[in-house]
This record gives structure tokens, sequence and C-alpha cells, in this order.
């Protein structure tokens, strides 16, 4: 992972992030399709209390060199970690 964008938003979910970092051209298909034998798990956990937050997604937006994912609902101030996984 290289970047993510925005760093920040609204508590309420459903934000739209996205990742730039290189490698994610694995997960597809030289025709553009994903590769369902080869998912890319992700999920958010609260970085005071390691706690997950919301459900463990799989990435379903993805390109040669970045992804996108929506965020799941947080309370306010919660800082977090993003974990990628191929394995959940």
């Amino acid at each position: 992972m290289h970047d993510l964008h925005p760093q920040a938003g609204p508590t309420s979910g459903k934000t739209r992030l996205e990742v730039q970092g290189i490698g994610f051209r694995q997960f597809k298909y030289d025709n553009g399709t994903l590769r369902e034998d080869l998912p890319l798990y992700i999920k958010f956990v609260d970085m005071n209390t390691g706690k997950q937050i919301g459900d463990i997604g799989v990435i379903t937006e993805i390109d040669n060199d970045s992804f996108i994912w929506y965020t799941p609902k947080a309370h306010e101030g919660t800082k977090a970690i993003l974990y990628l996984s191929l394995n959940k």
C-alpha cells in the first residue's frame, strides 16, 4: 500500500476510499475480470481497542495500482488500521 484517499471522513460509513499501491494486478486475469480464486480481503481495526470495525470485505473494484472500498460505520473519533489479507 502506498497511499489512501481520503485519510479521514464521516463516521456514517460508505465513504469511497481509494487505496493506491503496487501489485494489485495479480488479482485480475489478463482480460480484466477478477480472480475469484485469489480474493483480496480488507478490514478496519480500531487502533486503540484492537476490535474489528464492520465486516471483513472483499475488494471488487481493483485496478493495476489501486482499488476502491467503501468504509464501514464507526464511532466518532475512531482511528483505524486498514488490513489487507489473502485469507481473512
